[in-house]
This record gives structure tokens, C-alpha cells and sequence, in this order.
């Protein structure tokens, strides 16, 4: 089977901390992770492109393992695999703490030789990356494997200094996902629309802009605007939602071509994340429930 959609980001452990002094320690985090079972929720053929250490655990490896998603392009190190404690706030706040030096972080990171020639011709690709001198030959490295559509999840990028830097990325990749909080800090703007104006100005094609509670903000260059909504659930943990709805709104937007739907396919797999700690496991009940909150989410256009 060919790959359809693939992620090029990290693997961390988490080690939860709640207000009440409750834990989650060895818990299965990293971006990259929640991308890719935002992206599983809707597609059978998953890749992903990351580095674990030599102690990732087996039941990490095989809950991603069982849920179909291809681990070709996962290389282990002769490093601990990163980790960092997620400490929460009682008013819903989290501070994330790496507990893995940087230079360690860095040397983590995937990098575009790390490719597998199986992925060619995927139909998209998730990359989460700051590093301009990383991020830009592997977008070059997936143009050349004829991924057709690649979505961006920025950072630390998202720097009024680094402006310039920002905007040489969004005329590279097809659709841009930053948070509203950063976005916000980037251009120096609280509303929402004025900041999906900036973010087209500056080159960006598809923007889907993510407000939390609020739902999301999603936009073209051809002028489409869109509020969508979130899909309401019980909030068990915040941490990786916001890569799962880029997961989805890649897969919608390669789906369907149609913003607003690629939102809807976003907020679904933003609702899964948000319900327990981790990401969720694929199982075939999933693929129907999925099914079930997108249309809900349709009828209430």
C-alpha cells in the first residue's frame, strides 16, 4: 500500500503533572505523534518521519503500531528518547518543561536524508520545524518526492525579528496552521481577520488559524473566510490538539480541496485529542464516530 499522508516531526514522552498532584508519567507525546493520528482518524496510509531514542517503549511503538501507522521512517538513536513534563495550572494552563538538554533536542530532529524512497509521491505532508536551515530543504526534499500539499505548523518562528524568516516559509509550503497567541505576538495584532490578512499578505495560501475554545479561522488567497466551529467534548487534556487538527486539516484539504470542510475534518480530530491523556489509538469504532461529528458539524452551517 502507498503512503497518502506522512508527518516529519518529534516523538517525546510526557510526564503529566495536574493540579491536584495527579500523574501521567510515560505518556506518548511529541507533535509529530498527535499529527499522525489526526491524520489516522481519516486515512488508512499514515507515515511517519521522527527519531526515538533507544528506550522508546515497545507499547508506545506498538500502540502506532496497531493503529496502521507505517513507522518506516522512524530512526532510533543511540540517545535516551526525548522528554518533557507538561505541568498544568487549575485554571487550565500548561507549562511544557523539556527534560532532555537541547543540543539533545537538535540532534533528535529528522532530517531530510532521513526520507524513505516508500514515501514518494505522498499526497501530503506535516512538518513542524523553526530552523529555517532545516525547514526549507525539507520542503525542497518533499517537493522533489511529489508530495502534493504541505502544511506547516510554526513555532518559535513566529518572532517579529524573524518576519522576513516567516514569510520566506509561507511561500514555500501550501497551508500554514499557527496558534492565534502566537500569531498574534508575531504581527503585533489582536483580531483574529486582521491577522489572517497579514498572513496572506505575507504569501500564504491557506491559512487555518487555531483559537482554542474558539475554534478556528480558516482563510485562502482567493479570499475565502470561514469560522469554524469546535466540536464540543468532555476536555480531559489540551496537549496535542492543536497537531491533531493540522493532521486533519491536511487530509480534509487534500480530500476535498474546500477550506471549510478541511476545518470540520480539523475540529474532529481536535476532539479526539482533547479526551483523554496521549493520543488516541485508531480503531475501526473511531473511523465511524469520526464520521458522525463531521456531520454533525455540517448541519450546524
Amino acid at each position: 500500500m502507498s503512503i497518502g499522508y506522512i508527518v516529519v516531526s518529534n516523538i517525546i514522552i510526557d510526564d503529566i503533572v495536574l493540579p491536584d498532584g495527579t500523574t501521567h508519567m510515560n505518556t506518548l507525546g511529541g507533535a509529530g505523534t498527535h499529527a499522525v493520528m489526526g491524520m489516522r482518524t481519516w486515512d488508512a496510509s499514515v507515515g511517519f518521519v521522527s527519531t526515538a531514542g533507544r528506550d522508546w517503549p515497545d507499547v508506545h511503538r506498538g500502540m502506532l503500531g496497531s493503529s496502521g501507522v507505517d513507522l518506516a521512517g522512524v530512526k532510533v538513536s543511540d540517545k535516551p528518547t526525548s522528554r518533557a513534563w507538561q505541568l498544568f495550572e487549575p485554571d487550565g494552563q500548561r507549562t511544557e518543561v523539556f527534560r532532555t538538554p537541547f543540543k539533545d533536542l537538535q540532534a533528535m530532529i529528522p532530517l531530510p536524508d532521513d526520507f524513505p524512497s516508500s514515501y514518494h509521491g505522498a499526497r501530503g505532508a506535516y512538518i513542524l520545524s523553526d530552523a529555517p536551515e532545516v525547514l526549507l530543504p525539507w520542503v525542497e526534499r518533499l517537493r522533489r518526492e511529489d508530495v502534493r500539499l504541505i502544511l506547516w505548523e510554526p513555532c518559535s518562528l513566529m518572532d517579529p525579528d524573524k518576519r522576513s524568516d516567516f514569510a520566506d516559509v509561507l511561500a514555500a509550503v501550501d497551508i500554514v496552521s499557527p496558534d492565534l497567541n502566537g500569531a498574534a505576538g508575531l504581527y503585533g495584532l489582536d483580531s483574529p481577520t486582521e491577522i489572517m490578512t497579514s498572513l496572506l499578505d505575507d504569501g500564504a495560501r491557506v491559512v487555518a488559524l487555531r483559537m482554542g475554545a474558539r475554534g478556528s479561522l480558516v482563510g485562502t488567497s482567493d479570499g475565502q473566510r470561514y469560522e469554524v466551529p469546535v466540536f464540543h467534548t468532555e476536555v480531559v487534556d489540551v496537549t496535542g490538539a492543536g497537531n491533531a487538527y493540522c493532521g486533519g486539516f491536511l487530509v480534509g484539504y487534500a480530500e476535498t480541496g474546500d477550506a471549510w470542510t478541511a476545518g470540520l475534518y480539523a475540529a474532529v480530530s481536535a476532539s479526539f485529542a482533547l479526551e483523554q491523556f496521549g493520543p488516541h489509538e485508531w480503531t475501526q469504532e473511531l473511523t465511524s464516530l469520526a464520521a458522525h461529528r463531521l456531520a454533525r458539524l455540517q448541519s450546524m452551517r
